[in-house]
């Protein structure tokens, strides 16, 4: 499997035991094409044949990752964290989850990150 940069690597301030979101990168490397990792901006109430779609996205992502994808949520396709707000992000978490029980897979959150510097001020979240 190829290297992965993604929000939390062996020096993510939760693996330090801090809590300093200042770290938090701006942008994430472009989505590949190839490869087990997938950005997802949001997956809010999809349609049946969109579903459909992303299941078997996610199929093709764990072929390709040998059993394991990785799903960045609240980042564009260009590695922009744009972030969601706590319900869009549990809405888009819900998805997930179904798209991964369709396939038999399990998923393990990796954490969740506040984006604080926003435009608009409000609180965003990026998860992996």
């Amino acid at each position: 499997m190829d290297s992965f940069v993604g929000l939390f690597g062996p020096d993510s301030p939760e693996k330090n035991g801090s809590s300093n979101v200042s770290t938090v990168p701006e942008f994430l490397p472009p989505e590949a094409a190839e490869g087990n990792v997938e950005y997802k901006l949001k997956l809010i109430n999809p349609s049946k044949s969109r579903f459909e779609h992303l299941v078997t996205q996610m199929k093709w992502r764990l072929r390709e990752g040998q059993g394991e994808a990785i799903y960045t949520i609240g980042v564009s396709d260009s590695g922009k964290l744009i972030g969601l707000d706590e319900d869009e992000m549990q809405e888009s978490l819900n998805t997930l989850y179904r798209m991964a029980n369709k396939l038999g897979a399990d998923i393990t959150s990796l954490g969740e990150r506040y984006i604080e510097d926003n435009p608009d001020r409000e609180r965003k979240i990026v998860a992996e």
